[in-house]
């Protein structure tokens, strides 16, 4: 493991490698800071950027970017009392009062050294429980693979935002796009009505433009024409002391824990994290009533808790191929485009990029912290504008890449079309991490399924051969069993609710 970390370690250490992740770093935390953008989008719009470096190269990009968001969203929610990104949100309960108060430097000093302090935590993890996890997962048949993409995708559709039917439809819906273009194992058409584009399936990198790009835009477009008005006219950071930090370190301790264990449950992200670890820190303090009104633990707690969750969903999707959140199914996308499969075999066949990944991690969290430390009023002064201007550019440079896949404009119009489709799905509150999960992980579900089923002399008892695949199949069930139930005892109470309301008329 240390030979390893060590050598993606050398592999980032490369200048243009540190210039990108210094790049990507700074590029998250402004996005992170203006409410409207997002991280999936940021990274979905620069993923044609990367299509002429190496996988590495784009990768540690991309990781950059996934970091520093985490803590520009924090900017936005103690200096303007709205979140730039949702994780955010709990960090406003007790980071705007403060800044009310004239403390908007110590704020921004405790959310910049929690989530320093959460991602190194974070990082310290994943370093140490990756590999052990590799080398458990390298032993998978394909019956097994097929089996942990069923259950990531229950997983997913279960903790996402909204109701797991929902989720259900999302991912439903994301497998019939990648069912698109010539089966992969007899090459007959499947949904291509005629059209020779689609031969070849839906463009991978045009579907993932429309759900994060095009349909973010479309969804924020409310946003044109304001502009915002800070809480105070001069922005720095003040640092708290190490004995302060070592008074608080509970507050500390819990975000990290929570970040990086909750976030390593696919679909769940940070935004569930944080309120539970934010709650968990206000019922264990001894004056939960400062909570909400300025509480110095109120910051340092959502804060490590989201920048700890960089490393939780690392260890799903370097591991198991399964996303954390939207971001991390992103960067699975990515993999994807450099012709890496993710998946349980990862660390066997690119464990050198495995490393480069997990060394980005540590050295944008420290960038991270150094930009914040120097230029946090230059980051700042983008809070101020109308950020709308920034959707035009957000559309061309999507258009560009959308157009990049293969110098045509059918890749275009496939974004325009799942943009609208997005844009409708996400009024509707359907989550669309689950759509592109089902995008990526449909074609691999079925490859090792189809696969296993030829093995095995099409015995569909392969799927329940071993105890490993029993417990899966188990967990499977008992998840879309637990929805069910909770899906009945809500029509329950809701038929109660009507014949009580009757009765009173």
């Amino acid at each position: 493991m240390l030979e390893g970390l060590l050598s993606g370690f050398v592999h980032v250490a490369d200048p243009m490698n540190l210039a990108l992740i210094l790049v990507g770093t700074a590029l998250g935390i402004v996005v992170g800071a203006l409410p409207g953008l997002s991280s999936p989008m940021a990274i979905t719009v620069l993923l044609p950027v990367t299509y002429p470096f190496e996988p590495i190269p784009a990768l540690v990009l991309l990781m950059g970017v996934y970091v520093g968001t985490k803590l520009g969203g924090s900017f936005s929610a103690i200096l303007l009392r709205t979140p730039g990104t949702p994780a955010a949100a709990c960090t406003a309960l007790d980071g705007f009062p403060m800044a009310e108060r004239g403390e908007s430097a110590r704020a921004l000093g405790y959310a910049t050294v929690g989530s320093t302090l959460g991602g190194l935590i974070s990082w310290g993890i994943a370093v140490t429980s990756i590999p052990l996890l590799a080398t458990v997962a390298v032993e998978a048949k394909n019956a097994d693979i097929a089996l942990i993409g069923i259950l990531g995708l229950v997983l997913v559709s279960a903790f996402a935002r909204g109701s797991m039917l929902k989720g259900l439809i999302g991912v439903m819906l994301g497998l019939l796009i990648a069912t698109v273009g010539l089966d992969p194992i007899d090459a007959t058409d499947r949904f291509t009505f005629g059209v020779p584009q689609m031969m070849e399936g839906i463009p991978f990198t045009a579907a993932l433009i429309g759900f994060f790009g095009i349909a973010v835009v479309l969804s924020d477009m409310q946003l044109v024409g304001r502009a915002s008005e800070l809480i105070a006219d001069r922005v720095s950071l003040k640092m708290p002391s190490f004995k302060e930090l070592k008074q608080r370190w509970q507050a500390i301790a819990t975000g990290g824990t929570y970040g990086v264990f909750i976030g390593a449950v696919p679909g769940v992200g940070a935004e569930s994290a944080t309120w539970l670890a934010y709650a968990t820190a206000k019922n264990r303090s001894k004056t939960p009533e400062k909570f909400g009104k300025g509480e110095p633990d109120g910051i340092l707690t959502p804060e490590a808790c989201n920048n700890a969750t960089t490393g939780g969903t690392m260890i799903p999707m370097l591991t198991l191929g399964l996303p954390g959140d939207g971001s991390t199914a992103v960067m699975l996308g990515a993999l994807v485009l450099h012709g890496i499969e993710p998946g349980v075999l990862l660390m066997k066949q690119s464990g050198d990029m495995v490393y480069a990944l997990l060394a980005a991690l540590l050295i944008a969290t420290i960038f991270m912290f150094l930009l914040a430390l120097g230029a946090i009023k230059y980051f700042v002064l983008v809070l101020r504008q109308d950020r709308s201007f920034l959707f035009p550019f957000v559309l061309v440079l999507a258009s560009v890449g959308a157009y990049a896949i293969s110098n045509t404009l059918f890749p275009v119009l496939v974004a325009l079309v799942l943009g609208v489709v997005g844009y409708v799905l996400e009024t509707r509150r359907f989550p669309l991490v689950t759509v592109v999960l089902g995008v990526i992980l449909g074609p691999i579900i079925e490859y090792n399924a189809r696969v296993a089923m030829v093995i095995s002399g099409n015995d569909w008892a392969v799927f329940v051969g071993t105890w490993p695949r029993i417990i899966l199949v188990a967990i499977t069930v008992l998840l879309v069993l637990r929805e069910i139930q909770k899906s009945l005892q809500a029509q329950k109470q809701r038929r109660e609710e009507i014949l009580t309301t009757a009765s009173y008329d």
